[in-house]
């Protein structure tokens, strides 16, 4: 058996498990999508709806990760907090050494950073399917709001980390390329 690269190991955290959750979280909004999850928990599951279900989550995954980019990245870290983000420019020039070392940060930090953007993304999506469903302001809902923003708290700061991680040590390696 073929073991677990960091590259799919990444992948697997940076789409396909943002993209499970994504994809129950749109379940919430359209209960008929949860259909897809039967098959999985049937006692007789084939193979055949499994591999489906993760195309269709995989899918979810990489618009879960435009969300994630567009709404941290470019908006909340970028434009809110001023953050310095990767541009392509960064990359211009760069020898294949700098690159291969790039791909290992990215692999290091940034799928953790979209794994947790892109798990935030659709746990605000299932509350908000769940509040939108369920509407009706009492303890339980004030205890699942509190819970809800430490979660979604918990995942932005988290990814927030991460990317900062990533973009400091991609800056530290493209300054040193460009003082050679």
């Amino acid at each position: 058996m073929k073991e677990l690269s960091s590259t799919s190991f990444g992948y697997l955290i940076g789409f396909l498990l943002p993209g499970l959750l994504g994809l129950y979280a749109a379940s919430y909004w359209l209960p008929k999508i949860g259909v897809l999850f039967q098959p999985i928990f049937s006692s007789n599951a084939a193979l055949g709806p499994s591999v489906i279900l993760l195309l269709i989550a995989l899918g979810m995954g990489l618009c879960v990760s435009a969300v994630r980019h567009f709404l941290l990245v470019q908006f909340l870290y970028k434009w809110i907090f001023k953050k310095e983000v990767m541009t392509k420019e960064m990359y211009q020039g760069l020898d294949s050494d700098k690159l291969a070392w790039h791909k290992t940060l990215a692999e290091e930090h940034y799928r953790y950073h979209q794994f947790y953007g892109g798990c935030a993304m659709a746990v605000l999506a299932m509350f908000a399917g769940w509040a939108w469903n369920h509407w009706k302001i009492d303890a339980q809902f004030g205890h699942l709001l509190v819970g809800f923003i430490l979660v979604e708290a918990l995942l932005e700061r988290s990814a927030a980390d991460t990317h900062d991680q990533y973009v400091g040590k991609c800056k530290a390696l493209i300054g040193e390329q460009h003082q050679h």
